[in-house]
């Protein structure tokens, strides 16, 4: 046909129909392959979102018993104890399980030599941690958290045992598969830990009922992998490997030990009593992060990972995760600011109410700082980990002085203002520079994203206030602010919520009274 209807030489015609439909099949196949992506991603989203929300009110309801069961002081004690092994954990695997779940090295090739460097590290510093564990408390002023530490050791080492399983699910975008081993640790460890509580353990019930959480987690991964990794080592990727992980650990021990830089310093200038409400406030002003953290480490970093060499896409990908950060993050704030007293008094107990007026400044903090895990995991998609580095050591630089000073002149409310300033002030404009030498200019959308879920958020918390001083009693107040903040956020929030949480959307549009949309008709 094409030899009858087009002059030329027919041969030279073959060739170009031959050329086009080359291009049409590869352009195809990459069409395939983003439906894919896309398909993982939202799937990894769904899970993801709500295995957090499932863990963090199984979280809240067991925390609510034991805080009746426990007294701030074995609380206190427990907090530096968990302080000091998020630390050292940090370093457990060198950062090299990031390695396994980004899609720029493949699996097959460097798993077994990032198990073998996992388990070898993990186990040195486990020994370490146990062999040294009451020098360290000692050293923090709570000699009473070594019997914890020593225990916990345990959990440093299954942490490079289980490394590289874990980043495999993460790879593959299985959080249905994480949240079921999830699961299937946490009923196990509470249990150990209320009936351990029950028997006067006091804060070494915390540590083992880690360690069975841990255990049951661990084996539940390494049963859903379709394919398992033996320890191996090959030489050639020991550099690379190091090259890649030391900065991301070192950034790791940053941060986590930014994070609980506020326990080491509280224990050494206050009671055990006062650093047990300060775990109570900063743990609930951390719900914004539980929620989205396991989303953004587990779904944003990988999907990032893919983009990462489109500047164009990933700075799209940057601004939608902005938005969507905000979404969830700033209604969660705004919500806790405006409720925290009756929150704490009706969740863990009137002995717990001098952690109210703290919860109400961490809240904010907690609302910056989950910007600020999506600016971590886009440093690290694009390789930037010299440059996060570099934002962590002056973060934590600030942060230390701050913390001493806000606590002389404030104490733990004092504590809490020093997180916020520092955050504000030091952090979140270190990641932006780290952002923009990475990718360049960053475009005026990532500013604008934020508007309109905080002004949605700002009415929700208005609301929430108002019914919490109007309504007698801490529990219905909360309970009516609390379902009042929800309807305000989803009428004011809904076409955000239906154009960037789609799964969400859906649910919402089959509420009664919710008109469908005609198709074609304008958003």
């Amino acid at each position: 046909m094409g030899e009858t209807t087009v002059s030329g030489d027919p041969v030279d015609n073959e060739v170009e129909i031959e050329t086009d439909t080359g291009t049409e099949t590869e352009t195809e196949t990459e069409q395939a392959a983003e439906q894919d992506l896309r398909r993982d991603i939202g799937r990894g989203v769904v899970w993801a979102a709500a295995g957090n929300i499932v863990m963090r009110v199984a979280g809240i309801l067991v925390t609510a018993v034991v805080a009746r069961i426990f007294s701030p002081d074995e609380f206190g004690v427990f907090a530096i104890a968990l302080a000091v092994f998020v630390v050292v954990t940090s370093l457990a695997e060198l950062g090299m399980a990031s390695a396994v779940a980004r899609s720029v090295m493949e699996p097959d090739e460097i798993a077994g030599t990032v198990s073998s460097i996992s388990i070898l590290v993990s186990f040195t510093l486990a020994t370490l941690m146990a062999v040294f564990a009451g020098p360290l408390a000692s050293l923090l002023g709570m000699p009473a958290a070594a019997g914890p530490l020593r225990v916990m050791s345990i959990c440093l080492a299954l942490t490079g045992l289980f490394a590289v399983p874990g980043a495999q699910l993460v790879r593959g975008f299985r959080q249905d598969r994480i949240l079921i081993g999830t699961l299937a640790g946490f009923v196990p460890a509470n249990v150990v830990l209320v009936v351990l509580a029950l028997l006067g353990q006091g804060a070494t019930a915390f540590a083992w009922s880690r360690v069975v959480g841990q255990v049951v987690t661990g084996l539940v991964f390494v049963y859903f992998l379709e394919r398992r990794y033996r320890p191996e080592w090959r030489r050639g990727l020991v550099g690379p490997l190091m090259r890649f992980g030391l900065p991301l650990a070192l950034a790791n021990l940053i941060n986590w030990t930014l994070l609980n830089a506020d326990y080491l310093v509280l224990g050494r200038l206050l009671t055990a009593e006062q650093v047990g409400v300060y775990m109570i406030a900063f743990n609930v002003a951390n719900w914004t992060t539980a929620v989205l953290g396991s989303v953004l480490n587990g779904v944003v970093l990988p999907a990032f990972g893919r983009v990462g060499d489109d500047r164009e896409r990933l700075v799209e990908s940057l601004v939608s995760a902005t938005r969507l950060v905000a979404l969830v993050a700033f209604p969660i704030a705004f919500c806790t600011v405006a409720m925290a007293p009756s929150l704490v008094h009706t969740v863990f107990g009137a002995q717990w109410d001098a952690a109210g007026p703290v919860l109400s400044v961490l809240a904010v903090y907690g609302a910056c700082f989950a910007f600020t895990l999506l600016y971590v995991n886009l440093l690290v998609a694009i390789g930037a980990t010299t440059q996060l580095l570099l934002v962590q050591v002056a973060w934590i630089t600030a942060l230390v002085p701050a913390m001493i000073w806000g606590i002389e002149v404030g104490g733990l409310v004092g504590a809490a203002w020093a997180h916020v300033v520092v955050v504000l002030l030091v952090s979140v404009p270190g990641y932006l520079w780290a952002m923009r030498s990475g990718l360049g200019p960053l475009p005026a959308a990532m500013g604008r994203a934020l508007l309109r879920p905080a002004g949605a958020a700002a009415v929700a918390g208005a609301a929430a206030w108002v019914c919490d001083r109007v309504i007698d009693g801490p529990g219905m107040g909360l309970l009516t602010g609390g379902l009042v903040a929800v309807a305000v956020y989803l009428v004011a929030a809904r076409s955000m919520i239906e154009h960037d949480l789609p799964e969400v959307g859906r649910l919402l549009r089959r509420l009664p009274g919710r008109r469908p949309r005609h198709r074609g008709a304008h958003r």
